[in-house]
């Protein structure tokens, strides 16, 4: 039924738009459209076109048979691995169904080499460019990607704890990221959601710091961003820790960080604009000093993706909708010094947003008292 109702939302936006046939590669898309786990790996050897009457997805044998078998749950998806280029099956495909006139929406996206391949083998067709189309249907969440999502979110908040109990002093970045990432997976992660950053020190200043041999010393601030995939669906979670005691500038930019935090997670609601959100986080930084400090958007959708929309940006004024999974992640970086950045990931109510992570906002001293 998920699938039957998806290709609906994508068919009443064909309508709208005058549109005929629309082409989706977007492997993460693909999976939102058909609805097929454990199918998909990062190879982008698939193609599909949807039409109002039928939808088409080509693949090869490596792939084909485990997606017929999904396909019968459906029965929406027919499923072709003749051996011909992606260009030749959507030229066939619109012979066959009369369309070879027609109106295509394609993605920006789309390899060039592959729009190319297209236009020679279509030359009757109008090619319509679109951007994120499908990835705008995919920003409204339904109930049961909600509940995806939680589950990723708790494999990662109870390794996180898990990780926690075993950092010391001289452990590199490395190590400790490697820690995680094997909590995660004996937790039942399938994989990382993405590359951990865990960041110590200097590096802490660095949002998207990558983990070296740099080891964990006392006085370091320590950022760690992290999340967990599991069935496709994947969780976020930034928390910054301290070896030893802070100091009060740190504890300072702690404090700042944490309230900004809690100010945009107490003002998100369907109807506000991700630049409002920002502007939020920005003024609590303002009013503590730190005007400037930041320099990254507040937070992005998560999904199937690990960056998806809706954003909270300055240049995101469009209103979130009920349904939105988004971040909540102010920062405060100070070059060469301190970094701290707290992170959540929650989905958008008529009137307020649930955070899928129970992980605590105090900040959580190693070799003193954890407070998680």
């Amino acid at each position: 039924m998920k699938v039957a109702k998806r290709i609906e939302r994508l068919r009443a936006l064909m309508e709208q738009r005058g549109i005929d046939v629309v082409i989706a590669r977007s492997t993460t898309d693909l999976m939102w459209l058909t609805g097929f786990e454990r199918v998909f790996d990062t190879e982008q050897a698939h193609i599909a076109v949807v039409t109002q009457t039928a939808c088409s997805l080509h693949t090869d044998m490596r792939y084909s048979t485990a997606m017929r078998t999904r396909a019968k749950d459906e029965g929406i998806w027919q499923i072709d691995d003749e051996r011909v280029s992606a260009a030749k099956f959507v030229a066939a495909f619109l012979e066959g169904a009369g369309l070879q006139g027609g109106k295509v929406l394609i993605d920006t996206d789309i390899p060039l080499a592959l729009y190319r391949a297209l236009v020679e083998e279509n030359p009757k067709v109008e090619f319509v460019e679109g951007h994120g189309d499908i990835l705008a249907l995919r920003a409204v969440k339904e109930p049961e990607e909600v509940e995806l999502m939680k589950a990723a979110q708790e494999v990662a908040s109870k390794s996180f704890l898990e990780f926690v109990d075993k950092l010391h002093v001289g452990m590199t970045e490395r190590d400790a990221s490697l820690e995680l990432e094997l909590a995660m997976r004996k937790n039942g992660a399938d994989e990382l959601a993405f590359a951990n950053i865990v960041a110590s020190g200097a590096n802490s200043a660095n949002p998207h710091s990558v983990p070296g041999d740099r080891t964990l010393q006392p006085g370091d601030l320590v950022v760690v961003d992290f999340g967990a995939r599991l069935n496709g669906y994947r969780s976020d979670t930034t928390r910054t820790l301290c070896i030893g005691q802070p100091s009060k500038e740190q504890l300072r930019i702690y404090e700042t960080v944490k309230l900004a935090n809690e100010e945009v997670r107490h003002s998100i609601k369907a109807g506000v604009t991700g630049a409002e959100m920002q502007a939020v986080a920005e003024a609590v930084l303002a009013a503590a000093g730190f005007g400037g400090k930041m320099g990254h958007a507040l937070g992005h959708g998560v999904g199937l993706d690990i960056h998806e929309a809706p954003l909270l940006s300055p240049r995101y004024d469009k209103p979130l909708v009920a349904g939105n999974v988004v971040t909540d992640e102010p920062g405060i970086y100070i070059t060469g010094q301190n970094g701290v950045r707290i992170e959540d990931c929650g989905v958008v109510t008529a009137d307020g947003y649930v955070n899928f992570c129970g992980l605590s906002h105090e900040l959580v001293v190693v070799g003193g008292e954890n407070s998680i």
